[in-house]
């Protein structure tokens, strides 16, 4: 019998875990309240394709998460950075779908 590996394999769950030295454990509650903000705002931006507010809060959001250690909120807000410059709506609304749910799903530990 041939068994076919998982898709997702557990070491994926590692993704969801971000280390954030403790000094930043009294801001942490609001920088996280803020990011989910700032996806319901992209959100709506995007209805009315303001394409330039959306390309201003993902290049804010990117420096951010680098700041407080959270590389792939990093990652996915250069990725719409780089979709509102190129006006990809289909883009944008992909990317922060995965964002809402990675900050609704990360864990934090504090180091």
């Amino acid at each position: 019998m041939h068994t076919t590996p998982p898709l997702h394999p557990a070491s994926t769950d590692d993704a969801m875990i971000v280390r954030v030295e403790a000094d930043f454990e009294d801001l942490l509650p609001k920088f996280m309240t803020n990011r989910k903000k700032e996806v319901v705002t992209m959100r709506e931006a995007l209805t009315q394709q303001d394409f330039e507010t959306i390309r201003k809060i993902a290049h804010g959001m990117k420096g951010a998460g680098g700041s407080y250690g959270f590389d792939r909120i990093t990652a996915m807000a250069a990725t719409i950075e780089q979709a509102a410059k190129a006006g990809s709506a289909a883009s944008i609304a992909a990317e922060l779908a995965l964002l809402a749910t990675y900050l609704e799903q990360v864990q934090v530990v504090f180091d």
